[in-house]
């Protein structure tokens, strides 16, 4: 098992094909950082997804952000700045239609 900080991962330049991050970029520090780390692992075309139960405008996950220290919910138009921002040339944005469930593919 390997354990390191998505800030510094201890792995080869374009190496994945694909990430992933169900529930955890709330956490994240720096996530411009993170994301080009993320960036930096993955392949020509590789593909970054993210899934979050927030898109950053719930009550409720605002609610979990107050009370769970270095918590924050990003919103859609965050999180596509920051991928972009990193280098990731394609980002779409998928939303439930009655819950604010967000998934995030970006390509490489």
């Amino acid at each position: 098992m390997l354990k390191a900080s998505v800030q510094s991962l201890p792995l080869a330049a374009s190496r994945f094909d694909l990430a992933t991050a169900f529930e955890t970029v709330y956490f994240w520090p720096d996530l411009a950082e993170c994301f080009a780390e993320v960036y930096r692992i993955l392949k020509c075309g590789g593909s970054f997804l993210i899934c979050n139960e927030s898109d950053g405008t719930d009550a409720e996950g605002l609610r979990y952000e107050r009370i769970i220290d270095g918590m924050h919910c990003y919103t859609a138009e965050e999180l596509e700045t920051l991928l972009r921002t990193a280098g990731f040339s394609e980002v779409r944005i998928f939303r439930h239609e009655t819950k604010p469930w967000l998934t995030v593919l970006a390509r490489k």
